[in-house]
């Protein structure tokens, strides 16, 4: 695909107005937040509410490339204050757990409330989800996920300038969750490494990302057990996208043998996966394959290191990271190897340790960018 096509705005999916009450009592019921643990954000909750603004929800497509660099439609949401002149632009890498649930066919996500203090948010779908859903969904391409936001951005500003006259401010922040963390972390070098772009970051929201997917693959092999059973559709991802050739007779076993060619594209949600598999890894993966001394394996995991994002850059934007103290989706060592490096490299950074396990995690961490937003 040329470089001018990419990036250009294609058509206008849907147009759907969002009031907060509703996309609120949707979150809490398909994310399953019980009131213990809303109830000590009681305070933020209400400052929230006082400055709420509904929201009008453009579903779009675009053009971009995949992990293969192939040409492909894709698509996302672009969300607008409905009543009020933004604030500014936050740009969400996505936290999707399967086709269901990506931000064109689950619109009242979760990562939309920050953007209802008054914010333009934009949210794309990842390869394989939405309009490109007849692909497996790209897990952890972490180069391609920053190249699809990216041009999710500017299609979202060719947008907005032509049906609202609305210019896009050169200024972002960058918001996300699990996928999200280690997806916003990936564009936040992009955007630092390509100047031409002019966008400045000004503040990094990242949280609970395997940013060092050897690090957590590695992890999860030693305790054998993971109560989110997304390794199976990682490896199958990136068997499809960087073309490994892995014999799945040697990786997969059981019920996951005679199914992964429809579980793993990403059709089914991942707690719904893990209900089926269980939380023991080795009742569903075959852990002779995951041997140093496999060739195989190696190959694997050769890709695997490469999903790392680079430590070839020192973040001149603030950089906000929390963590799940009890986290049994992506293990802490991901965090902690993120930290340490920032640290060396003097960069601005802060953290937080949040005494949840990842899911309930996410609540105190988008509510305090909410309180960030708030402040500023």
């Amino acid at each position: 695909m040329e470089e001018n096509v990419r990036g250009t705005f294609a058509e206008l999916l849907f147009i759907k107005r969002l009031g907060f009450f509703k996309t609120f009592l949707h979150v809490v019921s398909q994310y399953d937040i019980s009131v213990r643990v809303l109830l000590p954000y009681t305070r933020q909750l209400l400052r929230m509410l006082m400055r709420i603004s509904d929201m009008t929800a453009y579903g779009i497509s675009y053009h971009t490339i995949s992990p293969k660099g192939e040409p492909v439609l894709a698509s996302g949401v672009v969300y607008v204050p409905r009543k009020k002149k933004p604030k500014g632009v936050i740009e969400v890498s996505p936290l999707t757990r399967s086709k269901i649930d990506c931000a064109t066919r689950d619109i009242m996500a979760a990562e939309i409330f920050p953007g209802m203090m008054g914010y333009v948010t934009i949210i794309p779908d990842l390869i394989g989800c939405g309009v490109s859903d007849h692909l497996p969904i790209a897990y952890l391409q972490h180069d391609n996920v920053a190249e699809v936001s990216v041009d999710m951005r500017k299609a979202a500003a060719q947008f907005l300038k032509q049906e609202m006259d609305y210019q896009l401010p050169n200024t972002t922040l960058l918001f996300g969750y699990s996928l999200g963390g280690s997806g916003v972390w990936a564009l936040a070098r992009y955007y630092q490494q390509h100047p031409e772009l002019d966008v400045h970051v000004l503040h990094i929201f990242a949280g609970g990302g395997a940013y060092y997917p050897e690090v957590a693959l590695r992890a999860f092999h030693a305790s054998r057990y993971s109560d989110y059973a997304i390794l199976p559709n990682i490896v199958f991802s990136m068997n499809y996208y960087d073309q490994l050739n892995l014999n799945f007779q040697n990786i997969f076993k059981a019920q996951l043998l005679k199914n992964y060619t429809q579980w793993c594209k990403g059709n089914i949600p991942i707690p719904e996966l893990t209900q089926m598999l269980g939380t023991k890894i080795d009742k569903y993966l075959n852990f002779e394959f995951f041997n140093d001394q496999n060739p195989e394996y190696m190959r694997l995991m050769k890709v695997v290191t490469e999903k790392t994002i680079p430590e070839d850059w020192v973040p001149k934007a603030k950089v906000h990271l929390f963590h799940a103290r009890h986290d049994t989706y992506v293990p802490i060592a991901c965090f902690w190897e993120l930290y340490k490096w920032l640290k060396r490299c003097k960069a601005s950074v802060s953290y937080k340790l949040l005494d949840h396990d990842h899911v309930p995690a996410a609540v105190p961490f988008e509510l305090d960018f909410i309180s960030f937003l708030i402040r500023h």
